[in-house]
């Protein structure tokens, strides 16, 4: 009894199984952005251009610069005294636009995080190496990954002047935590605002802390896009639970129409093509 498999030619076999040329499509290249800032903000010795690499892509969205994050940054440029003399913390940073334009903008310390992944992580620094290789190499600006509402400690370490990872050093030997929080297109992941508001909570500077805010303490800066609008009042609950659940107050700052990032996605075009800026901070002290 003969072996049927011997029976078949082995080329037919091959041409059998092997996939048509061109059914695998290769993945999209890694792409770049350059970010112009508006001139009449733009400081003597700042650049005036932030060159901005992005993945070809990513599952957690890092291949995008989103219309949120350039909001931010031309909001940044115009008012630049959110950041100046401050320690600032990025989250969910993705091409990193807004903590450069902070950086040219006069804060102290950086620390720009997203979700602890290689890619991700190597193509922030990227970022931050290509457009203020100086500040990377001084430990102005640090990068690192961070999972929202876990090994809080460890980015808390970072918010003190001149502290490293293992936060050794810095204001009056303790960390105070941010005296900016910056938190651009994350809210439409609903599942998360559990953690994001948890690491809010804890990483903002209190009221009377000593951090560079004063004695008011950290703010926040929330900026966003109603993706997908019949989902807007979950995306809204972030901003409403940061006020009843932490005690924030709520300021609206900036709605400004951009244009659409997906023209083809469902929904009422304007409502996807509209950022909202929501400024988040402790009631004031002062009278």
């Amino acid at each position: 009894m003969s072996d049927c498999a011997s029976d078949i030619d082995e080329g037919l076999l091959d041409s059998f199984f092997q996939e048509p040329e061109g059914y695998f499509k290769p993945p999209p290249e890694p792409t770049s952005v350059v970010f112009e800032r508006q001139p009449q903000w733009v400081t003597d010795g700042s650049p005036a251009c932030i060159t901005i690499n992005l993945l070809g892509t990513h599952p957690l969205w890092g291949h995008h610069l989103w219309n949120a994050a350039k909001t931010f940054a031309n909001y940044l440029d115009e008012n630049k005294s959110i950041v100046q003399g401050k320690t600032v913390l990025e989250l969910g940073a993705a091409g990193a636009l807004p903590s450069l334009v902070s950086a040219c903008n006069g804060a102290t310390k950086l620390v720009i995080t997203d979700y602890p992944d290689h890619d991700l992580i190597d193509n922030i620094r990227k970022n931050v190496q290509v457009n203020m290789a100086s500040k990377l190499h001084k430990g102005t600006i640090q990068v690192a990954g961070f999972k929202w509402g876990y090994d809080i400690e460890q980015i808390a370490a970072m918010s003190s002047i001149g502290g490293g990872s293992d936060g050794d050093s810095g204001k009056e030997g303790a960390a105070a935590g941010f005296d900016v929080l910056i938190l651009c297109d994350l809210v439409f992941n609903h599942s998360e605002h559990t953690a994001l508001l948890k690491s809010l909570d804890q990483l903002m500077a209190k009221p009377g802390s000593g951090s560079g805010c004063g004695a008011n303490g950290g703010e926040a800066y929330v900026f966003f896009t109603h993706h997908r609008p019949w989902l807007a009042d979950k995306d809204m609950a972030f901003i409403e639970r940061a006020r009843d659940e932490l005690g924030l107050e709520v300021t609206k700052v900036v709605e400004e129409y951009t244009g659409a990032m997906f023209e083809d996605d469902p929904g009422d075009e304007r409502v996807r093509g509209t950022v909202h800026g929501y400024r988040l901070a402790y009631p004031s002290t002062t009278s």
